[in-house]
């Protein structure tokens, strides 16, 4: 898939706050947006967050459905394009399989939502030439049961794999997230399956499709 390469940039922050992005991570994460968005037939906007733990979601504000990824884990998968893959289209599972609305009770307003980059990257296909827009949201997440991120997973891990990409990369991201919840407390994983899990979900998906596990 060709796509316009970016250079290395920076963003500004609500608080004036300069956070250095990775051009190259960029450019992948451009690729796997235009990907998976053609095989999961959804149109979200896709941002960046200035939050400092791993981490990804989606949301809808007014009715406009968003992906989102911190800037930490951008930091940690953005040069694995399987892993911006299968992390993607697990948020995007979650907005197809409509689980914000059937749990829109449990709805909640996403904290650290002052710290929201606003930097919306417009990936439907459209060259960026380097431009990034600026927003600013009001950002309303939901909290998913566990078999509802269990659906997410296993939708999302196929339509990763039939872009082309790896579900190893969903196994390296779990492996990740596991390493560093050893050393310091990860919020949103207390909604989410075992990381264990998760893992094991992956190698069995890779498995299925290749014959060989992770």
């Amino acid at each position: 898939m060709h796509t316009s390469a970016f250079n290395d940039t920076t963003l500004k922050g609500k608080s004036g706050q300069v956070y250095a992005v990775r051009g190259n991570d960029l450019t992948n994460l451009k690729m796997v947006v235009i990907a998976l968005k053609q095989q999961s037939r959804t149109d979200p906007q896709v941002a960046l967050n200035a939050g400092s733990a791993p981490n990804a979601f989606a949301s809808t504000n007014n009715g406009v459905q968003t992906v989102s990824l911190t800037l930490s884990m951008l930091n940690e998968i953005g040069s694995d394009k399987d892993a911006l893959a299968t992390t993607l289209g697990h948020e995007l599972a979650h907005l197809y399989l409509k689980h914000g609305e059937i749990r829109q009770q449990r709805a909640e307003s996403a904290k650290g939502a002052s710290r929201v980059l606003g930097t919306v990257l417009g990936l439907a296909g459209v060259p960026l030439g380097g431009t990034l827009a600026s927003f600013g949201v009001g950002v309303v997440t939901t909290a998913y049961s566990r078999e509802e991120e269990r659906e997410a997973d296993m939708l999302g891990l196929r339509w990763a794999m039939a872009a082309g990409y790896s579900a190893c990369g969903s196994v390296r991201t779990m492996k990740m997230l596991k390493a560093m919840s050893s050393n310091s407390s990860l919020p949103f994983l207390s909604s989410h399956p075992g990381l264990d899990e998760r893992i094991e979900r992956g190698n069995q998906s890779a498995m299925a499709a290749t014959g060989q596990g992770c």
